[in-house]
């Protein structure tokens, strides 16, 4: 597999029932550049966060991912995503408790 580069910005907070930030990504792959916009930063029924490519609403209803990328890719971005939704304090990495309002 080429090596895959990404920059992860533009982070967007909102309040919705399951979707709580937006970002965007800038990525690299084999020399080719490319941006994929409206990253979905989701929250996970129980706790946790879930990041999902942006999506649409096809003909038939069903909402279907506007980009469609190999799993490695794929799983590469939502680490990235996640990585930065932890740094910006938003989401909590993995095996970390949530801090507390007093903290």
């Amino acid at each position: 597999m080429p090596q895959v580069t990404f920059q992860i910005y533009n982070l967007r907070p909102v309040r919705t029932k399951t979707v709580y930030a937006f970002v965007d990504a800038d990525m690299e792959i084999g020399g080719v550049e490319f941006r994929v916009c409206g990253i979905q930063a989701r929250h996970l029924p129980g706790g946790g966060t879930a990041v999902h490519l942006p999506c649409y609403r096809d003909v038939d209803g069903s909402w279907r991912a506007a980009v469609d990328l190999p799993e490695e890719v794929r799983d590469a971005l939502s680490a990235a995503v996640l990585e930065v939704l932890v740094e910006e304090g938003v989401a909590v990495g993995r095996g970390e408790a949530p801090k507390s309002a007093a903290e």
